[in-house]
């Protein structure tokens, strides 16, 4: 009886053999690569094709984001399915992305469509998708679900018409927290969703992260109440009349009710870009179930915000000497970005400023990089060095660069990179979001990695080109930081030294800015580029990870390096409103954390210092 196959693989040679393993090796690497490439493009919004890839999703702080699934309802309106109906609409478009997102999720909705079955429901979490028109009685059946502790996620203009389909007013969101302010304009730039950092509902993603919410025609709506994201145009600016809405909100009347979140846009609005939907709607979800989430603080000290304000030194260069007074007045730190083929002409004011702030390269000169050649770059690197060193030879290595024009490449980055800068401020494009950014080039460590910190906020030249006036000025300058400190972002204001001639538009409208960041120095830290930048390699030493037990959760942290981290600071969501945790530690001789009320929904857990090493911790809750 035969009993192996004279052809099979064990008779082949053995070069044969070896070709096919490495053939396998090979297939398998390329596989893990098409894994990986796909899984980072998903998260940055790209949707994937039909065979739907799945990965696991983490948050910042290191608890899986994913809801549980327990006690999750989508709730399909008969009266708005009929609404929709008469009006040539189909509310199946409104309903499907939220099955798109339970399957990609892995979670489980129970979706009713009874009105007299939400009387059964005890608690959990239930999903209004856009449930425009109620009756009376679903109405009722939806406050007593409230009242007895469940939670409602509803969106759009859910709740203003009644069975009939006929207007009934805001009154129900409003009772959610969302007091109506009317719709955005068709016409209007402002189509994208602008998250503020470290939220209740946005604590996975970054501060000011950018989604387009696309050109559905459903309109989008305008609300003020507690929130955690608004509608802005591309740039992240805040017309005035809608400085205070909110797109995202969420409300807790009460340590007995439920809690409420009520999201501006319809779910046609997810389809341009739904994975960064998916992850607001799992941190809604999460916070709607009052489940604890934790993670690192983006900001020192327990601040809020970050604040930089830098001069392009170029033509007028001795005006930057003015500029230094007005910042000196308030005691900050400014940074210098110097043109130094003009540089050269001013060594005295160049050594002023080079004793009290941040000196930075501006380049050799006013030419952007853009597309030049690698050798042609370099030379340029060079020669910017040799003039600053021919001016200021005993200054220490400058490793800050802002390129002219904000033109830059990614020859330019690796050249940066290559040649020992630690940071970059670069144009508005080079982040969805409005945090510094690792530049990950290879064969840099971690630690050494460049920072790329986005500039943030309109520059002079785009407030000259809106021609405003002096007055005008004042108020944009101020209303661009009020934003970024809503958001918990990193503003960065760059100025040109040509603006800040005597008795100039923005030399004069310039202390009333600085004396706005005065005011609210206690929330937003106000710092140089290079103290951001060396904040976001502390803050990197750092590892957080924790997990869910009972009415407690417990983290560990992990310090890298050789030095003690100083300031470092977490941010806990609270599961009951206004009720601060006791944080133990689970080791002996763990140093003392201190609990900071941030809101009635936050917390900050400081640590003064913390050496290198690992710790562990609980925060338990009552």
């Amino acid at each position: 009886m035969q009993t192996e196959d004279p052809g099979g693989f064990e008779n082949r040679p053995a070069y044969r053999r070896i070709g096919i393993y490495l053939l396998a090796l090979i297939v398998l690497g390329m596989a893990v690569s098409v894994f990986a490439y796909l899984s980072s493009m998903q998260v940055l919004g790209w949707q994937m094709p039909e065979f739907n890839l799945q990965t696991p999703f983490k948050s910042a702080g290191g608890v899986n984001s994913t809801p549980a699934s327990k006690g999750l309802y989508l709730y399909a309106s008969p009266n708005t399915r009929s609404y929709f109906a008469s009006i040539g609409g189909n509310y199946d478009r409104l309903l499907t992305p939220w099955r798109a997102y339970a399957k990609q999720r892995q979670l489980s909705f129970k979706e009713i469509s009874d009105p007299q079955e939400l009387s059964n429901i005890k608690d959990g979490v239930l999903v209004l998708a856009s449930a425009v028109a109620l009756s009376e009685q679903e109405r009722t059946s939806l406050q007593e679900y409230r009242a007895r502790g469940g939670a409602i996620l509803a969106t759009w203009a859910t709740g203003t018409r009644n069975e009939k389909g006929e207007w009934a007013g805001w009154q129900f969101l409003e009772a959610m927290g969302a007091t109506s302010k009317g719709e955005i304009a068709l016409e209007s730039k402002a189509r994208f969703l602008i998250l503020n950092g470290e939220t209740p509902l946005t604590h996975s993603q970054p501060a000011g992260q950018r989604i387009w919410l696309g050109n559905a025609s459903e309109s989008l709506l305008r609300f003020s109440g507690e929130g955690a994201a608004s509608i802005m145009d591309w740039a992240r600016v805040q017309e005035p009349e809608r400085k205070n809405e909110s797109a995202v909100l969420y409300a807790e009347p009460s340590a007995d009710s439920g809690r409420s979140a009520v999201f501006a846009f319809a779910e046609s609005a997810w389809e341009s870009q739904p994975y960064p939907i998916y992850s607001l709607v799992d941190d809604t979800l999460i916070w709607l179930q009052r489940r604890p989430a934790l993670l690192r603080a983006a900001w020192p000290e327990g601040k809020y915000a970050a604040q930089i304000i830098e001069m392009d030194t170029e033509e007028g260069f001795a005006n930057a000497l003015r500029f230094a007074s007005l910042i000196r007045s308030i005691n900050y730190r400014g940074s210098f970005y110097v043109l130094t083929s003009v540089a050269k002409q001013f060594p005295a004011e160049m050594k002023q400023l080079a004793r009290e702030y941040d000196i930075g390269f501006h380049g050799d000169t006013h030419i952007s990089f853009k597309e030049q050649g690698l050798n042609e770059q370099e030379k340029r690197i060079n020669i910017m060095r040799e003039d600053l060193k021919s001016i200021l030879p005993d200054l220490p290595a400058i490793t800050g660069f802002r390129a002219p024009l904000e033109g830059y490449d990614q020859t330019t980055q690796s050249l940066l990179q290559k040649n020992g800068f630690l940071h970059h401020v670069t144009d508005p494009n080079s982040s969805e979001g409005r945090l510094p950014v690792f530049v990950k080039i290879d064969g840099i460590s971690q630690d050494k990695a460049m920072i790329l910190l986005p500039r943030t906020q309109r520059d002079d030249l785009n407030l000259n080109k809106e021609q405003l006036d002096l007055e005008q000025t004042r108020q944009a300058l101020i209303s661009d930081a009020e934003t970024s400190k809503q958001m918990g972002a990193l503003g960065l204001l760059s100025v040109h030294s040509q603006s800040f001639e005597e008795n100039s538009l923005l030399t004069q409208a310039f202390p009333a800015y600085l004396a706005y960041l005065k005011a609210n120095r206690n929330t937003v830290w106000l710092a140089s580029s290079s103290q951001v930048a060396d904040w976001w390699h502390e803050r990197d030493r750092l590892k957080l990870s924790s997990s869910i037990a009972g009415k407690r959760i417990e983290f560990d942290m992990t310090v890298t390096g050789n030095k003690p981290l100083a300031n470092a600071s977490l941010i806990l969501m609270l599961p009951q409103k206004s009720q601060l945790p006791n944080v133990l530690g689970l080791k002996i001789g763990m140093p003392k954390a201190t609990v900071r009320r941030i809101d009635d929904f936050r917390a900050a857990i400081v640590f003064e210092t913390l050496e290198p090493g690992n710790y562990a911790y609980q925060a338990v809750f009552n």
